[in-house]
């Protein structure tokens, strides 16, 4: 019993953690533009952090703002991190192929962590004026019409959006190439 959950980790491991080991190992990470941009922006990111922080203790020691940096810019590399795995993943269901429904799963993350992080200011910051939940209201009309678009409303399939049953089921054929007519 014990054997066979330890193989189903280890399959479970390997399933996702395939496509980053794969491409780490071949030394392809660095040749893949997407993957490139997002240590660009990673490493931006520390940079960014590092001299704010070093501004911020050097010129106003007694209030420090740098942690906002660091949760603001936070949101923007876990919202890259999570478009490039959602992209990059081998899984077959529909978040990960359409393209629609992957771009409002980033953007519904995006606002979540947004509003969280907002609520959060609006908490420690100004606790007598509520003003997060405007910001909230406004963009999250916004959200539910992108999540609409890609999830609700019935789209005509395109011959390259196909569901994963048919691309299972259907196998390929190859036709032969059409003869040309003779100029007469």
């Amino acid at each position: 019993m014990n054997n066979q959950r330890t193989s189903e980790i280890s399959w479970a491991q390997d399933r996702w953690l395939e496509p980053l080991s794969s491409t780490h190992e071949d030394g392809e990470m660095f040749k893949d533009r997407a993957m490139r941009m997002f240590l660009v922006h990673l490493a931006a990111f520390v940079a960014g952090v590092l001299i704010c922080a070093g501004l911020n203790l050097w010129l106003t020691p007694g209030t420090l703002w740098f942690p906002w940096v660091l949760m603001a810019w936070s949101i923007a590399i876990a919202t890259h991190a999570l478009a490039l795995l959602l992209r990059k993943t081998r899984r077959r269901e529909r978040i990960f192929i359409d393209p629609k429904a992957r771009a409002s799963m980033v953007h519904l993350f995006a606002y979540l962590a947004v509003v969280l992080l907002l609520f959060f200011v609006n908490l420690t910051v100004t606790p007598r004026v509520w003003w997060f939940y405007w910001v909230a209201l406004g963009w999250g009309i916004g959200v539910g019409f992108h999540l609409w678009c890609a999830f609700g409303k019935r789209r005509r399939r395109t011959p390259q959006q196909q569901s994963p049953r048919q691309i299972e089921a259907k196998p390929e054929r190859k036709r032969a190439p059409r003869r040309k007519k003779p100029k007469a």
